[in-house]
């Protein structure tokens, strides 16, 4: 049994009013809610936040949930749609700490690109566009169309930003003097 099959199977045994059904659903999905608002955030603390509200957002919506076939796709899209809001708050609360501090900012505080980089650090220099389908992928186990679903993008585009992102990090884990800004230009 895949683990969107066991998804679905929780989701549909918790989508009665029982608590204890419902922790077991989140004691399944929190590994992966977490990985993914991590893959997104770049911080355990935050990533922590953000995929708790989410998983009470889950739980919350379950009883509005129509096909519980359809639920790791919509597990999945709203922890996506959390760590992303929390993404944007964060980034509004750094813009507005760090008015009049330019100086800081100038700073770069980027490891040493000849440094052998490891397969984390690699995958968290890819751009988001890149960095999540393949999180939700290969860690998560979602096939493409799921992760097309999970992050509202067709699966044949799920699939290029998938080869794209393979291409890229092919020279981080082969090359220590690959270029960062080889990894910065986004689709």
């Amino acid at each position: 049994m895949n683990d969107g099959t066991r998804l679905s199977e929780l989701a549909s045994a918790a989508s009665s009013a029982d608590a204890g059904e419902r922790e077991a659903l989140v004691r399944v999905l929190w590994p992966n809610a977490y990985r993914i608002a991590w893959s997104i955030l770049g911080d355990h603390g935050a990533a922590e936040d953000a995929a708790q509200a989410a998983c009470a957002t889950i739980c919350a919506k379950l009883p509005s949930l129509s096909d519980a076939r359809a639920f790791a796709g919509w597990a999945y899209r709203i922890i996506v749609s959390h760590a992303r809001d929390h993404a944007r708050a964060s980034s509004r609360l750094r813009r507005r700490e760090s008015l009049g501090f330019d100086e800081v900012a100038a700073h770069s505080t980027h490891d040493d690109p000849s440094g052998r980089l490891d397969l984390e650090s690699a995958i968290a220099r890819l751009p988001e566009s890149l960095r999540l389908p393949l999180e939700l992928h290969y860690f998560v186990g979602l096939s493409s169309a799921e992760v097309g679903t999970a992050l509202g993008l067709p699966a044949a585009t799920v699939r290029f930003r998938l080869m794209i992102a393979r291409r890229r990090l092919r020279p981080l884990l082969s090359d220590s003097t690959a270029s960062r800004a080889t990894l910065e230009v986004t689709l």
